[in-house]
């Protein structure tokens, strides 16, 4: 049972949206309400909505754009010990649109986390993804074995590194910390050169990448680790056949490398299959311009259906 939507901005600008466990997700809706279709973007592990910053300004301006940020993320509050997993994001997820956006089409956007997030939400709500979705966008993301080929690392080094990850990370979720860190600019290298093609980690953009894994939640974004790792829904690919799907990855990608990509596209030829070279894993920052059009390519399907009848 959903609670009603609060409209009073009381996170830091945000409106909030209330789930049934009683975490409350910092959320935003721009763009005019009465646009031929709702483009929903989740963004990825570590991240918070302003990853899709880029692309949704640029969206907004013809299309409804929700945006928020996942639970344990950005401004939105953690939730219940346990709850951090791919399978509660999706329910997150559907909770949103079941609030903002209960009828009419929709544009599915998955970055990073947002791919196996889509992937449990159309386990869990097929209605939502197979009578409404119109398009879906896998946006440098994986739908198995994320870790087995992180850095460009062989699977000799990060297997090893694999078996070690489950102990660390439950360590790290006993912390009460309130976020990552106080100090954002302490990790901007590593956000350089984990998350970003050559050239592409700009000043600009490595600040405010830094500023989301800073504000993040310890618990939250620990405990999705093991998850990650664990998740294997490839076998799920094809039966998004009847939903116009657009996958998209870089050749520099550290994080889920195009391998990851080339995966999906292979279990799901039917899907288009978009490669930018030299770039890396932050496609919305890096590539803005480029994954608009691909959303709006799908939005865009909407108006020429309705005109044709189809």
């Amino acid at each position: 049972m959903s609670t009603s939507t609060s409209r009073a901005r009381s996170r830091a600008g945000f409106d909030t949206l209330t789930t049934p466990d009683g975490t409350v997700l910092a959320v935003v809706d721009a763009g005019p309400r009465d646009s031929a279709a709702t483009i929903v973007l989740q963004h990825g592990w570590t991240q918070d909505h302003t990853s899709w910053e880029d692309v949704a300004e640029r969206l907004a301006g013809t299309y409804r754009v929700v945006s928020f940020d996942s639970r344990g993320h950005g401004r939105s509050d953690a939730g219940p010990r346990g709850t951090a997993t791919v399978e509660q994001l999706a329910d997150d997820l559907a909770e949103v649109i079941d609030q903002l956006a209960p009828e009419g089409p929709l544009v599915l956007a998955g970055h990073s986390l947002g791919g196996p997030v889509l992937l449990a939400l159309a386990e869990r709500r097929p209605d939502i993804v197979f009578e409404r979705a119109t398009g879906i966008a896998m946006v440098a993301t994986s739908a198995a074995n994320i870790g087995r080929d992180i850095l460009g690392l062989p699977l000799a080094v990060t297997s090893v590194a694999s078996a070690a990850v489950p102990a660390v990370s439950r360590l790290r979720q006993f912390s009460r910390a309130p976020r990552n860190t106080r100090y954002p600019r302490v990790i901007e290298e590593f956000v350089r050169l984990g998350l970003y093609g050559p050239g592409q980690g700009t000043r600009a953009n490595r600040s405010r990448t830094a500023r989301q894994v800073a504000r993040s939640h310890p618990e939250t974004t620990a405990a999705l680790v093991p998850a990650l790792m664990h998740h294997d829904r490839l076998a799920m690919m094809p039966l998004l056949d009847k939903v116009p799907t657009v996958i998209l990855g870089g050749t520099k990608d550290a994080l889920t490398p195009i391998a990851h990509s080339r995966a999906m596209a292979e279990a799901l030829p039917q899907a288009k299959y978009v490669v930018y070279p030299q770039a890396g894993h932050m496609l919305p920052y890096e590539r803005a311009n480029e994954v608009t059009g691909e959303l709006t390519a799908l939005a865009e399907r909407v108006t020429i259906l309705s005109r044709t009848g189809v």
